[in-house]
């Protein structure tokens, strides 16, 4: 049996985990969960999953009978260094989700990485203290994931680039000249998935997009000119690779978080998801629309900058994404805060999270004066 704390159980990614686990009957434990603020539902899929630990890291946690109760990000890595387990999935949102990260791989547990931000943010040296710690860090992102799987048992050499698919969010057709009015209600219809809001609205600027690209190209050490990105409306396509013989792989499956949420904690499942059927399957591939999707542009522009650059677009974007939801900026000032703090220099190779926190403070605040 393999045991698992599931970090960030509220959201969809934590209850698409849980749900596989216990509706798959799959040889996972699940021993300890977190969650932000929501404690009622944090300890009813406590009760349910009899955990040994919980913690509500945006709060102060109630104490229960039952299990250990830790509150705030201090309580978070006191209850990792009580609980036993052998992988962490981190499916905390946001830039939050990065300190968390290290504190798991300080701590020697491999990890489900759902939290993109802390590729993004974290940089080389993530993986340096991943190498240092003997740990796995693992793709859950479903373009990520098929990436990790088309990759195994194949040598870098033979591979000339990486194919990142991308719905286009619900704008892909927009005219240009409606932009500036689009809303809130508008942006949060994401065609083909079912997600928190800030990652649905990332999804329809293609500001996750950018965000995949940055992840990928830390992840597997790939350059930004060899990475591509490809509008694919059904998202049944996840991710491709070219190799250089010229050759396209692919991996194709209906958009179901399920699979790579599951591959990520335990290998050789069967049955996670129904087969796709080509009975009247068509898909459509084509070019993104820079001048319709600029954060997609930016992404490569970014990884050429390095330095605290990533850090910096994520905090502009998380600050800009909610002024946007909160309806205190329409779409295009959101958008404009976001390129606006990246006109600034951000300065050399980050080295550590002390740095990487104060990068992502002064762009926060950079990001706020636009707005």
């Amino acid at each position: 049996m393999r045991r698992a704390i599931l970090l960030g159980c509220t959201g969809s990614i934590g209850t698409t985990a849980i749900q596989a686990i216990q509706e798959k009957h799959l040889d996972i434990q699940v021993v300890a969960l977190s969650a932000h603020k929501d404690y009622p539902k944090l300890f009813a899929l406590a009760t349910r999953l009899s955990v040994e630990a919980v913690c509500l890291t945006g709060g102060s946690c109630p104490s229960c009978g039952e299990f250990s109760t830790f509150s705030s990000v201090s309580g978070l890595k006191q209850m990792l260094d009580s609980v036993d387990a052998d992988i962490v999935l981190n499916a905390i949102a946001g830039f939050d989700g990065l300190e968390a990260t290290l504190a798991c791989i300080e701590r020697g547990f491999d990890v489900a990485l759902a939290n993109k931000e802390s590729v993004v943010c974290g940089g080389s040296y993530l993986f340096d203290v991943a190498q240092e710690h003997n740990v796995r860090i693992i793709p859950v992102d479903s373009e990520h994931s098929a990436i990790h799987e088309l990759l195994r048992h194949r040598s870098k050499v033979d591979v000339d680039s990486l194919v990142i698919t991308a719905s286009g969010g619900p704008f892909r057709d927009l005219p240009l000249d409606a932009f500036p009015s689009i809303t809130v209600e508008q942006a949060l219809r994401h065609p083909t998935w079912q997600m928190g809001k800030k990652i649905t609205i990332d999804s329809a600027t293609l500001a996750n997009k950018a965000l995949e690209v940055i992840e990928a190209s830390y992840l597997f050490g790939f350059s930004p000119d060899k990475i591509e990105v490809v509008i694919h409306p059904q998202s049944i396509v996840h991710s491709m690779i070219r190799l250089k013989d010229g050759a396209l792989y692919a991996q194709l499956g209906k958009p179901d978080m399920t699979l790579p949420i599951v591959n990520a904690l335990i290998e050789g499942s069967e049955c996670l998801v129904s087969p796709l059927s080509f009975d009247h399957l068509q898909l459509t591939f084509d070019k993104p629309d820079t001048s319709r999707f600029p954060l997609l542009g930016l992404a490569f522009s970014i990884l050429r900058r390095k330095g605290g650059t990533p850090i910096a677009f994520n905090a502009a974007d998380e600050v800009a994404v909610h002024a946007f939801l909160e309806k205190q900026c329409s779409y295009s000032q959101m958008i404009s805060a976001i390129q606006k703090t990246l006109d600034k220099d951000w300065g050399p190779k980050v080295l550590d999270f002390e740095q990487t926190f104060e990068v992502d403070r002064k762009a926060r605040a950079l990001a706020r004066s636009f707005l």
